[in-house]
């Protein structure tokens, strides 16, 4: 048991391939947390509707559940690489649109919406890509580190992220978050055109590696029994217990009374829990029957933080409680990627990684609007006693679970 508690999972950074996407990957993610909480506060200034802030998350979500299973056809199909290429591209894009939109005062809430559809659009095939384009950065063996460093640049940045971008709608409008975020993607397609130097003479091409069709991942999925319970209960806890943070900014304005500062610190805290989890487990090896364990226990964690800032009522308390709730949230998702990922066959990667984004951010399409009626019908409050429940609910059933295959769990 030792060695693996040894922080010897650092060494994946000297890849120096991965430690370039890496870097790109966290600056861009900042300037994308920046957008996410900016646009959020926006619709909630422009409408002061919990349900709009429902409609929001669906619409960033609604083009998961009709392109991510396509999307990782195309990731098996061609090379991973243009891929990404193509979809921070658009990203970018879409920034600089809503960015233009706000800087000239003509934003309308329908823009918001439509902009954060666009969005999950081009989400639905970079996600399959980028993260089944990892492996090829660092090979399997070192997947599960990678995979965590990972999660600690995404929630590092949501702890930058939203204090930055807090503190810029205060002093600079929204306008300028937006286009604070086009500018970011820069550093991404800098960091893939370095890797396209370093990969010249040598590169990966996957053109004609698939075969069968772009619904073979979700078969493929359901036949292995491991898979398919990781994948129903992350559709589960994603469409009930995620969502809480699109009514964050209904949460901080009526229930604590806070501005947009204190908002953004709020979401901060979520991003500390979850980025020194993520830290941590970035730095240890752990074998695949330690992530089955880490399932139920992170679960039991976010449900308890939820169930906690469901009863809270002051800003210093709230703030605790999601980041043990950033902290459970990510000791889960961490774990279930991995198993997902590692459970999945090369020539499956792709469509496999695609069916987890279809459960992880499709299912809160549905459970964004079904928490937005619950909020505006009974209050806000609600939606954290739902996804309370959910995590706790799907913790306490996976206690028990042993793993069918062998190999799973060696």
């Amino acid at each position: 048991m030792a060695p693996a508690l040894r922080f010897s999972g650092y060494r994946v950074l000297a890849n120096r391939e991965y430690r370039i996407f890496w870097l790109g990957q966290w600056v861009s993610l900042v300037g994308t947390w920046m957008q996410q909480v900016t646009q959020a506060w926006l619709l909630a200034r422009l409408t002061r509707s919990p349900l709009a802030l429902g409609l929001l998350g669906m619409a960033s979500a609604a083009p998961l559940l009709l392109f991510v299973l396509p999307g990782g056809f195309v990731s098996d199909r061609f090379d991973r690489y243009r891929i990404v290429v193509v979809t921070q591209a658009l990203s970018l894009a879409q920034a600089a649109i809503l960015a233009v939109l706000t800087l000239s005062a003509r934003i309308e809430p329908w823009h918001v919406i439509a902009l954060a559809a666009a969005l999950g659009t081009i989400n639905a095939f970079d996600v399959p890509a980028r993260q089944a384009f990892v492996v090829e950065l660092v090979g399997p063996e070192e997947l599960p580190n990678a995979i965590a460093l990972n999660s600690t640049g995404f929630n590092f940045a949501r702890v930058l992220g939203p204090a930055i971008g807090g503190l810029l709608v205060a002093a600079a409008g929204e306008g300028t978050c937006f286009a604070l975020n086009a500018a970011s993607y820069g550093a991404v397609l800098f960091g893939l055109w370095k890797i396209r130097c370093r990969r010249s003479g040598r590169d990966r091409e996957n053109t004609g590696r698939a075969a069968g069709r772009w619904w073979d991942g979700v078969a493929y999925s359901w036949r292995h029994a491991d898979l398919r319970r990781i994948l129903v209960f992350v559709g589960v806890v994603s469409g009930l217990s995620v969502p809480y943070r699109h009514f964050l900014p209904s949460f901080a304005q009526e229930v604590l009374g806070v501005g947009a500062w204190r908002y953004g610190l709020l979401l901060s805290g979520a991003g500390i829990g979850a980025g020194l989890g993520a830290l941590f487990l970035a730095g240890i090896r752990l074998s695949p029957a330690v992530y089955h364990r880490l399932l139920p226990a992170g679960l039991l964690l976010l449900g308890s933080g939820l169930l906690g800032l469901a009863w809270a009522g002051r800003f210093g308390a709230a703030f605790v409680l999601l980041v043990l709730a950033g902290l459970g949230g990510i000791a889960y998702f961490n774990a279930s990627h991995t198993l997902v990922q590692l459970g999945a066959s090369d020539e499956f990667r792709g469509r496999v990684v695609s069916v987890y984004a279809l459960m992880h951010q499709g299912t809160a399409t549905f459970g964004s609007l079904a928490l937005g009626l619950l909020a505006e019908g009974v209050g806000v409050r609600s939606v954290f006693y739902a996804g309370a429940f959910a995590a706790l609910g799907c913790g306490l059933a996976l206690l028990g679970w042993r793993p069918v295959s062998p190999a799973s769990s060696s």
